[in-house]
């Protein structure tokens, strides 16, 4: 079995990363109630990590104590309605989820962020950071839906109905499962099914339904066109973007591809996601 698997096994293992201390306890809650927890303290510009649909911030654990050695401040949030915090207003459109985000970074006062989204946190990270330049200075997406094929957002759509009434999770767990290979380690999938389950069904639909309708719009396509700076995306074995439509939309994106990884990319190889987000810093700092 391979290092890179058994670390991201254990969200809060820190054998992998020298120095490390143990998951640290939340540094606390926004006046909107939104836990966050803080990985490093140096005076660098920040990161702020944003986990995908139905997760928590701990998804985002290996990137986190890996930045953490630049002795830069990286904070992971748990979004609304996610892990420690608590449900949004207003719902969990993009637009919303988005404000969301631009509020945390307002509050706490984040200037020249670099953001890092999975998945649905992509999507979220790249209309907050598109509607907000003069705190956001760059941007990592890992295998988000954005600048899809002909089709997407039907496709999302109906992803969506299927989960409005699984209240049973059975519909979940089979969306999560699907997003493995058949090489992926047993013990990381049904970690992560077992995190995926914890928010309710209207953590389930809500985000997914505000994605199709995001996508509907073209609203991704108008934000990619919009963030002129620094871009990464990291696809999985079947990324969601259609890279050349990416490349188009935002002609200075870096786009990279993991090997022999299924959707969780920063947790099932994440010496090749570190390696991919050291390099990008490195040509655009």
């Amino acid at each position: 079995m391979s290092e890179e698997v058994d670390v991201a096994m254990d969200p809060t293992a820190t054998r992998w990363y020298p120095g490390a201390e143990a998951r640290p306890a939340p540094d606390g809650r926004t006046a909107a109630g939104i836990r966050y927890w803080t990985y490093g303290r140096g005076r660098g510009d920040p990161f702020l990590l944003v986990h995908g649909w139905c997760c928590n911030h701990q998804f985002m654990t290996p990137i986190a104590w890996h930045l953490a050695r630049r002795r830069a401040r990286v904070i992971a949030v748990d979004m609304p309605g996610h892990g420690q915090s608590p449900p949004p207003p207003d719902g969990y459109g993009v637009p919303e989820m988005a404000a969301r985000l631009q509020a945390f970074a307002a509050e706490l006062d984040l200037r020249r962020i670099v953001v890092i989204g999975h998945s649905l946190g992509g999507v979220w990270s790249l209309a907050a950071a598109a509607g907000d330049r003069d705190r956001f200075r760059g941007l990592i997406m890992l295998d988000s839906a954005v600048a899809g094929p002909p089709g997407a957002a039907e496709g999302i759509a109906q992803v969506a109905e299927s989960l409005r009434d699984d209240t049973s999770g059975e519909v979940r767990e089979s969306i999560v499962r699907s997003y493995f290979l058949p090489q992926s380690d047993p013990r990381l999938v049904e970690w992560v099914v077992a995190q995926m389950s914890q928010p309710s069904t209207q953590v389930a639909y809500e985000p997914i339904a505000g994605l199709a309708e995001y996508i509907a719009n073209e609203a991704d396509a108008a934000a990619l066109t919009a963030w002129d700076r620094p871009l990464l995306y990291v696809g999985s074995n079947a990324p969601f973007a259609d890279y050349a439509r990416l490349a188009e939309l935002a002609p200075q994106a870096s786009i990279g591809q993991t090997v022999g990884s299924g959707h969780f990319v920063q947790l099932e190889v994440p010496t090749q996601v570190n390696a991919m987000i050291d390099r990008f810093l490195e040509i655009t700092s």
